[in-house]
């Protein structure tokens, strides 16, 4: 059984502590048509301990080095994800390798939420035909300062269903407090990523920590 998204953005900001697995913080980086494990591997994972790992509740997170992140890894219809929290592994290793192909391979379709503890949060959306659009929660995806060009129209696609959800700024109803209005426009938005690509995650197992893990080593 999944969930959809939208629980993880009900939480995003909340701090609320799971005590075997993820509950807030929350980061997701999903690929369309890769295996979970060579996803893992691309992100710097050991594939042996990949094709055999353990649960998240029973890794010794403590064993990893500062920096590094301890993930849990699935897959969710076409989708291979990866949960790491406050900060995803994928955006190190893009910004560390500058994009190369053995991160975001010819004709992958990527999608990351960031919460990114120290920063601003950002959603980045790679398309198909490599085309890249990252916003902040609450902005639009062809906003931004240099429109992204988009030939398949996957970024106006994404950009009408957060839109229709309310998880864009100009469509966002608001709220009287504004703790309240961030946690239910990152509701909004996780929502409306994943039932726009088919993304639906299951919330018991990854508040237990009952998927599998799998150590990604710091690249920067």
């Amino acid at each position: 059984m999944t969930d959809g998204l939208a629980w993880i953005g009900e939480h995003w900001y909340s701090g609320a502590i799971a005590e075997d697995g993820m509950l807030s913080d929350i980061c997701l980086t999903a690929v369309r048509g890769v295996d979970q494990v060579d996803f893992v591997v691309r992100l710097g994972a050991d594939r042996r301990m990949a094709e055999r790992p353990a649960l998240f509740e029973d890794f010794d997170r403590l064993s990893v080095g500062p920096g590094d992140s301890v993930a849990m890894f699935g897959r969710s219809g076409e989708w291979a994800y990866v949960l790491e929290a406050e900060w995803s592994t994928w955006h190190l290793v893009f910004l560390d390798r500058l994009g190369q192909d053995t991160l975001v391979g010819q004709g992958d379709e990527l999608v990351r939420l960031d919460r990114f503890l120290h920063e601003q949060p950002r959603v980045c959306y790679v398309g198909a035909v490599g085309e890249v659009s990252a916003v902040e929660p609450g902005d639009s995806l062809l906003g931004t300062t240099v429109p992204p060009e988009d030939r398949l129209g996957t970024f106006a696609a994404l950009d009408t269903a957060m839109r229709r959800a309310g998880a864009v700024r100009d469509t966002f109803p608001g709220c009287e407090d504004r703790e309240d209005e961030e946690e239910d426009s990152a509701r909004r938005l996780f929502g409306a990523v994943g039932e726009h690509l088919g993304l639906s995650l299951p919330r018991r197992e990854i508040e237990q920590g009952l998927l599998p893990a799998v150590h990604l080593p710091s690249p920067l």
